[in-house]
């Protein structure tokens, strides 16, 4: 698929800019209500804690002015029956206080339990609709896929990605392993040996790694790194590439590995073109949400502050708006109508598609969120847009 604007000039993100636009404008209008019963929540612990705070420090000084007035009235020459009744007295107190103190503890308690349980299914529920978005929908992140299998089996990892001060995490876990033939179909490579019977020679053999299992990935803006392994998980094969010459290198074996691409006479036997279409396809699956059996949002922080802890969600969005703001400004430069924003979608066959949002649409979603709307429709741009 190709993205353009309505000129056809190529969009800077290979994403379908209306419908990442779409869910953005959904989720900031879904996790408004939540953050702000978060808030409120948080408001009213506080006020209940200072209210708790406030009842046992009464019901404290009260037991000490009645322990004070008992000694002022009962003198050292009181009889043994008023001594009695002074002791009675200050322990009826003491027992009142102590219960009295046991229920303002029982009621904050459960005041506590009820509001941190509405916080906690508010931040599942955000976590929930941000996880769907954030991988593939924040723009220009610098980005980072640490993967590995144990036992050949599926691979399971991190994503962590990071853009102006807004970083999140995930946690990865993949349905099955994946094979290279899977990927590309049949592979191979030059593997130097020991052959003859009577005299022994080192010659170049193709070793067909088609069956060898992906137990390894690291992905970063620079380089891919991706490790195979045969069924029994030896005769390993661990690729590098780097992105922007797509200059690899090719590392065989375990005990004493070898590095095939610094021997001349082996580089010239390997397909530079398969090992490139090899490492693309590593990316496209690591990258395939359809092969993943959970991706969780472990985490999101703003200037290392954990944004749905401290209700700051909208801090981060910004960052974010940002991003998409200046694709939108594109989007009308590039197009022909003034009051939409539009884009070309071209498939692998050729074939063009338009699809479009008016900017009133924008407009209305983020008047549905009061002043934190009308700030991510600031630094959106959304009136140099009109």
């Amino acid at each position: 698929m190709k993205y353009l604007y309505q000129d056809s000039v190529e969009l800077p993100v290979e994403r379908d800019f209306i419908l990442d636009l779409t869910d953005l404008l959904k989720l900031t209008v879904a996790v408004y209500p939540l953050e702000n019963g978060i808030i409120s929540a948080n408001k009213e612990i506080e006020s209940e804690r200072r209210a708790r705070d406030q009842k046992v420090a009464r019901l404290e000084a009260f037991e000490s002015d009645i322990g004070m007035q008992l000694d002022e009235m009962i003198t050292d020459d009181a009889t043994d029956e008023v001594r009695i009744c002074k002791d009675v007295t200050h322990d009826a107190c003491t027992s009142c206080a102590d219960q009295q103190r046991a229920k303002i503890e029982s009621d904050f308690d459960a005041s506590f339990n009820d509001l941190t349980g509405k916080i906690d299914y508010n931040s599942e529920e955000m976590r929930k609709i941000l996880s769907r978005f954030l991988e593939f929908g924040v723009y220009d992140t610098s980005q980072r896929y640490s993967l590995a299998s144990t036992d050949g089996g599926a691979l399971r990892g991190e994503f962590e990605a990071e853009v102006g001060g807004l970083s999140f995490a995930y946690e990865l876990e993949f349905k099955e392993p994946v094979l290279v033939k899977q990927l590309v179909g049949v592979f191979s490579i030059p593997i130097p040996e020991r052959a003859g019977i009577f005299r022994k020679e080192d010659v170049l053999k193709m070793r067909d790694i088609s069956n060898h299992r992906l137990v390894g990935v690291e992905y970063t803006d620079e380089h891919t790194i991706a490790e195979f392994k045969d069924r029994k998980g030896e005769k390993a094969v661990r690729i590098e590439m780097q992105h922007d010459t797509n200059n690899y290198s090719i590392v065989y074996g375990d005990a004493e590995p070898i590095n095939l691409t610094k021997d001349e006479s082996i580089l010239k036997e390997i397909d530079s073109a398969e090992v490139t279409y090899l490492m693309q396809e590593v990316i496209s699956c690591v990258r395939d949400a359809e092969k993943r059996r959970g991706s969780m949002l472990k985490a999101m922080a703003f200037d290392g502050v954990d944004v749905i802890e401290e209700s700051i969600i909208f801090d981060s969005l910004k960052v974010v708006f940002a991003k998409y703001g200046k694709i939108a400004s594109e989007c009308i430069a590039h197009g022909a109508a003034k009051d939409e924003l539009v884009i070309k979608i071209e498939s692998d066959s050729g074939a063009r598609s338009e699809k479009y949002m008016p900017i009133s649409t924008i407009e209305s979603c983020l008047s549905e969120i009061g002043e934190k709307g009308v700030e991510l429709a600031g630094v959106f741009g959304l009136e140099s847009l009109k």
